[in-house]
């Protein structure tokens, strides 16, 4: 799965990286994203692609009660209800710096932080909806996809999310899927091309947001 990430990027580097044409968002660098937060996404809606804002946590259009998604699985989004419109009419990319996941390391949970080597621009594939609460509010929310891990990252979760890169990531939010089945763009990121490393066990707490949650756990 994935529950916590970073997105450390300027909005110009974002909007640049990925040809955002509007904007709702002021972005500021956040290194403890946790569910239920309202994080950046881009969204391309009549041939605009946009920069806003979701709840991470995705809620059925249909569904009565709130019961808040944060993943979902590649493998089985198209097929599931919860996803399965969503994945065919409502797609978007989630920009990161990176992520964090939990080994078991001597009984203990171990955080490491995880991201892309050369530090290239990145989108986690994700999928967004609109619920109507029972007050006749409008609940943005999304969710984001997930793969099996690579055998680079195998030895700290047995799943990672869905990776994209700037080129990659428009052909997601292409909803013709004339040029890439979307279904093709959900595998593994290439391991030679990742890094990762212990941090601090304060990440665990999602109120500790500042830029020790990525830096390397001093080990001595």
């Amino acid at each position: 799965m994935c529950g916590r990430f970073a997105m450390t990027e300027s909005e110009e580097k974002v909007m640049n990286d990925f040809q955002i044409q509007h904007s709702e968002v002021l972005l500021e660098p956040r290194y403890n994203i946790s569910p239920s937060q309202d994080i950046p996404v881009i969204v391309q809606q009549d041939g605009m692609r946009r920069l806003e804002t979701r709840q991470w946590g995705l809620i059925p259009f249909w569904a009565k009660t709130p019961k808040p998604m944060i993943n979902a699985r590649a493998e089985t989004a198209s097929e599931k209800p919860a996803f399965r419109q969503a994945f065919r009419k409502r797609r978007c990319l989630i920009p990161a710096s990176g992520f964090f996941e939990w080994a078991k390391e001597d009984g203990k949970k171990q955080p490491y932080f995880i991201c892309l080597q050369d530090k290239s621009p990145m989108a986690f594939a994700g999928l967004w909806e609109e619920w109507s609460a029972p007050d006749g509010k409008i609940v943005k929310t999304c969710a984001i996809l997930t793969v099996e891990a690579n055998s680079f990252l195998q030895f700290i979760h047995h799943r990672m999310p869905v990776i994209l890169t700037p080129a990659n990531g428009m052909n997601w939010l292409d909803l013709t899927g004339t040029e890439v089945s979307p279904q093709n763009l959900l595998m593994p990121f290439d391991s030679e091309h990742m890094e990762a490393w212990r941090v601090t066990r304060k990440v665990n707490v999602p109120s500790f947001d500042n830029p020790d949650c990525i830096e390397k756990l001093d080990e001595s």
